[in-house]
C-alpha cells in the first residue's frame, strides 16, 4: 500500500497533477467508491485530464463501476464529456472455463451501488453528463453501443474473461485514434490477461501496455 502511494518517476514531472490525483484518489478509498489502487486512480485521472486536453473526440466509457469511484475520476480529468457508466449493481457475474477456481466462488460479490454512485458524481462531478447502463453487459452494451458513438477513453474493470472480451469487442473499435484503454486486473486475474491479449493480437493492436494497465490507440490499430 505504501509503494501504492509513491508517485512513478513519470509523475514527478508533473508535481501539482500527481498531488490533485494522490488527494483525490485518497478520497474515493476513504469515503467508499472505490477499491482501485492508487496508482491507478492517479493514472485515469491523468489518461482524462490528457484526452481533454489534447481535444480527443469522444465520451468517456466505463465498464464495470462498483460504487463509482473509477467513473468520478474520469469525469473530473475530462468535465466537457459525457460519461457512460455500465454495470449489473448485482455484483459479479458468472465466469467461464477461462478464469480460475476462485473466480467460480465469487458470484454475487462486491455488488455496487447506483445510488453511491450518483451520490460522488453530485460530490465531484457534473451529474448532467452521467449516463448509468444498468444491467448485464451482454443486454446493455448492444442497446447503447450505438448512442455513445466515438470513445475518447474505455476503462474497463470487469475481472473475468468473457465480460472483458465483449466490452473489448463492443467499444475498442470506437475509440478514437490517440485516446486510450485501460483495464484494471490485467496482471491479476488470468481471465483477463487473456481476453485483453487474444483481442490484441486478433487485432493487431502493437501499442505497449503501459504499467500493465492500459495503452494509447494509435492510427494503425482498429
Amino acid at each position: 500500500m505504501v509503494i501504492e502511494q509513491l508517485p512513478r518517476p513519470s509523475e514527478l514531472r508533473h508535481p501539482s497533477v500527481y498531488r490533485r490525483g494522490a488527494s483525490l484518489a485518497r478520497r474515493m478509498r476513504r469515503d467508499g467508491y472505490s477499491m482501485i489502487g492508487a496508482r491507478r486512480a492517479r493514472t485515469l485521472l491523468r489518461l482524462a485530464s490528457d484526452v481533454e486536453r489534447r481535444e480527443i473526440s469522444g465520451a468517456i466509457v466505463d465498464c464495470g463501476v462498483w460504487n463509482g469511484g473509477s467513473t468520478i475520476l474520469m469525469s473530473v480529468g475530462a468535465p466537457s464529456r459525457p460519461i457512460w457508466a455500465f454495470d449489473s449493481f448485482e455484483g459479479m457475474p458468472e465466469a467461464s472455463e477461462f478464469d480460475p477456481e476462485l473466480a467460480h466462488e465469487l458470484t454475487g460479490e462486491a455488488r455496487g451501488s447506483e445510488d453511491k454512485l450518483r451520490e460522488g458524481i453530485e460530490r465531484f462531478a457534473g451529474p448532467s453528463r452521467l449516463r448509468i447502463a444498468k444491467g448485464w453487459f451482454d443486454e446493455t452494451f448492444p442497446r447503447f453501443a450505438e448512442e455513445i458513438g466515438t470513445i475518447a477513453l474505455l476503462h474497463v474493470d470487469a475481472d473475468w474473461y468473457e465480460s472483458v472480451k465483449l466490452a473489448l469487442e463492443t467499444f475498442y473499435p470506437k475509440l478514437a485514434p490517440g485516446g486510450y484503454c485501460a483495464v484494471d486486473d490485467y496482471n491479476f486475474w488470468p481471465g483477463t490477461r487473456r481476453a485483453v491479449d487474444e483481442y490484441r493480437a486478433r487485432s493487431q493492436v502493437t501499442a505497449p501496455i503501459v504499467s500493465r494497465h492500459y495503452w494509447q490507440k494509435t492510427a494503425e490499430a482498429r
